[in-house]
């Protein structure tokens, strides 16, 4: 690929990856549920929806988008609105009085979530649009994740500093959306169709024309639904773990959490390398290592050795990146570029449905392991007991990860 070629796939990537950014919207809140909390006692401890809420949304949001997108709507279209939604319903909180509904809160971040969901597969859409070679493609998808990770910064930090006026004003971190909003409307090109672009490669490779997504998309979308739906209790209770096993406050257990998005940042810059390296093995490798690493996460906690334990977290953290962006750019090259739009649905909703069944897995393992001892608001539960329990899951999944990618072939491309 020549110079000016390189020049201009990184011209179009600038709104796409503003797009990856938006996608890392689900924590910008973390800082104020405490004094969410209080504002809504009838919540208990349904708080946390606030934050898993989204994840529910982006679900169907994932399919629907995928599936429409380029068929009945336009890219820029649905992108611009979907962002629109995003700014609006986001915000929506900022506006609520003491003493408004839990249900309208719950209600305006399912919204919220459904804009998230709609926009961010249409990153990964557009970059597999965008880039036929797979290793560069690779590394885009790579980057885009960086973007998600540098989001999750700039959302973390400025809604913990937004948490301190209010509740309420923590919401205002998603005026981030401004950003990408105007980056779309000024630099975001109109692609062809799926159908269109698979037609045009179709007929220059004499073959006929293939829209259909095949099913072993659905088996790999369904275990990375599983290893991120066991990993995540290691990464859920992170800061419980640093009270329990460390001793560490809220401001130390939360800096441990900001590093490790940090990390999450760098792992997505290695994407493309290790993709050119191992190809189609990043996900299984990476499931693989994600268990082991945290595995070791589970034991060096239930002996207090921290310095080990921050490194098994931070180190395993690079198998969690694989097997998210991995999988997503493994997928593209299983798929005719006819199916770009409606995979990168699937494969979002699918991802976001291991996000918000992370909880009730963990619940699950706590009442089969009987982690639990008392009731109620007594409750309490050993959290560093579930972590190995749940990471050799994990290992497993990646086993079945590795089986099933060596039985599955490269598509080839017509690029």
């Amino acid at each position: 690929m020549g110079e000016k070629a390189q020049k201009s796939i990184g011209y179009a990537m600038i709104p796409i990856l503003s797009i990856f950014a938006l996608g890392a919207s689900q924590g910008g809140v973390n800082a104020g549920l405490n004094t969410m909390a209080m504002a809504f006692p009838e919540a208990g401890p349904n708080i946390g929806y606030v934050v898993s809420m989204v994840a529910l949304g982006m679900i169907p949001a994932g399919f629907l988008s995928g599936a429409i997108t380029g068929k009945y709507v336009k890219y820029r279209t649905t992108i611009i609105i979907a962002i629109i939604c995003y700014l609006i319903s986001g915000c929506f909180p900022f506006f609520m009085n003491e003493g408004s509904s839990f249900v309208a809160l719950m209600v305006s971040r399912f919204i919220f979530g459904v804009a998230v969901g709609w926009s961010y597969p249409l990153a990964n859409a557009l970059t597999f649009k965008l880039i036929a070679d797979p290793e560069k493609r690779a590394n885009w998808m790579g980057i885009g994740f960086a973007f998600f990770n540098i989001g999750t910064i700039f959302m973390e930090f400025a809604g913990g500093y937004l948490a301190l006026v209010s509740w309420q004003a923590c919401f205002l971190v998603y005026l981030i959306g401004i950003i990408p909003l105007v980056l779309v409307i000024a630099m975001l090109k109109e692609p062809a169709t799926d159908a269109e672009q698979e037609a045009e490669l179709a007929a220059e490779a004499g073959v006929e024309a293939d829209t259909k997504v095949p099913f072993v998309v659905f088996l790999y979308c369904i275990l990375l639904t599983l290893g991120v739906a066991f990993a995540m209790p290691t990464i859920l209770y992170a800061s419980m773990i640093a009270s329990m096993s460390f001793g560490l406050d809220a401001g130390a257990a939360g800096l441990i959490l900001s590093v490790m998005t940090v990390v999450g940042m760098l792992c997505g810059l290695t994407m493309g390398p290790v993709f050119k390296l191992i190809g189609k093995w990043i996900v299984p490798v990476g499931g693989i290592w994600l268990g082991l690493f945290y595995c070791g996460c589970g034991y060096f906690a239930s002996t207090g050795a921290l310095i080990p334990w921050l490194i098994c977290f931070y180190v395993g953290h690079w198998g969690f990146v694989a097997i998210i962006n991995g999988t997503g750019n493994w997928l593209t090259n299983l798929v005719p570029v006819g199916a770009a739009t409606k995979t990168m649905g699937i494969y979002t909703a699918f991802h976001q449905l291991g996000c918000f069944v992370a909880t009730p897995a963990s619940t699950l393992l706590v009442g089969v392991l009987g982690l639990a001892s008392g009731a109620g608001a007594a409750m309490m539960v050993d959290y560093v007991g579930l972590m190995i329990p749940a990471s050799i899951i994990v290992v497993i999944i990646g086993v079945l990860t590795a089986i099933l990618t060596a039985f599955t072939k490269k598509r080839e491309s017509r690029a």
